[in-house]
């Protein structure tokens, strides 16, 4: 093939379409099940957090107006990315299929990087401030108004220790003391915990015949991002998620591939790029009871 700037960007059209079929394609249904989805216009966006608590009240004498000022939470943006460099001699010599795969690639991992950003911000949570001054999972919550609320207990993953996390999620209140009416429906762990998690959901029947009380009690999401930690999480994801993904550019594929160059005239090579600019955030820690394993 001849090197013209026309069948550079034939080039650059066929890999970008490589590219946007693998991000198309791939399975997006953990991000649905754990983060909203939602867009962003902005480098950095606010979430009025208090508008995910609370209840209809009884109208008396006037509607009760929630306060949303000591609970915002601000989500900056975060730019990700990585470059594939083609050879000028394997444009030449029409040998790009050589690259497909690896282009492929780079559009799922586009695709699937909330999914690594999720695993990254939830084992964060032991340890990353949330808005009310303690870590987002910790013993010791407070709700504005005072009343206190838990949601770590760091325990291994045994049935009784579920059981026990389950009822604290059902048990939990919000801050008028009111129970907040959470399910469970999600447990999420990584490989590590597995079996673990399989031998208390998947399990219709105990060792002594007597059926499984936590048979199919919440789906069972594991993330292979969190490798060998012992970490788990029983989560209420219905209808609210606990977790937001903000997308505000991508996945997008781009070239630097001008002829003149100065990569083109010294090295011999073209660049393209996948890129995504985005976020993950937990927004809605109370509807998480999380343990960093025992």
């Amino acid at each position: 093939m001849e090197i013209t700037q026309g069948n550079l960007e034939a080039v650059f059209t066929g890999l970008k379409a490589t590219f946007s079929e693998a991000v198309q394609s791939t399975e997006n249904e953990q991000i649905q099940r754990l983060m909203e989805v939602v867009p962003s216009t902005s480098g950095t966006e606010k979430y009025p957090v208090a508008t995910l608590l609370g209840d209809l009240e009884e109208v008396l004498d006037e509607v009760t107006i929630t306060s949303i000022g000591a609970f915002v939470q601000s989500v900056p943006n975060r730019t990700f990315a990585r470059i594939v460099q083609v050879h000028r001699n394997d444009i030449a010599d029409d040998n790009i299929g050589v690259y497909r795969p690896g282009v492929r690639q780079l559009g799922r991992r586009a695709a699937l990087y909330p999914l690594r950003l999720a695993a990254e911000v939830l084992l964060a949570g032991f340890a990353d401030q949330w808005i009310d001054g303690t870590t987002v999972f910790s013993a010791n919550h407070e709700w504005v108004g005072g009343l206190s609320w838990a949601n770590r207990s760091d325990v291994a993953l045994t049935a009784d220790n579920f059981e026990s996390a389950a009822t604290a999620l059902e048990m939990r209140t919000g801050p008028d003391g009111a129970p907040l009416g959470l399910q469970p429906d999600l447990l999420v762990c990584g490989p590590a915990n597995r079996a673990a998690a399989q031998g208390i959901l998947d399990i219709q029947y105990l060792e002594g015949g007597e059926s499984n009380p936590n048979y199919k009690k919440c789906d069972l999401l594991v993330l292979s991002r969190f490798g060998s930690n012992q970490a788990w999480f029983v989560v209420d994801s219905d209808p609210v998620r606990p977790m937001v993904l903000q997308d505000r550019e991508g996945p997008e594929f781009t070239a630097k591939d001008d002829p003149d160059d100065e990569d083109a005239f010294y090295r011999e090579r073209y660049a393209y790029k996948g890129r995504r600019r985005c976020a993950v955030a937990i927004l809605a820690p109370w509807l998480v009871q999380a343990s960093a394993g025992a």
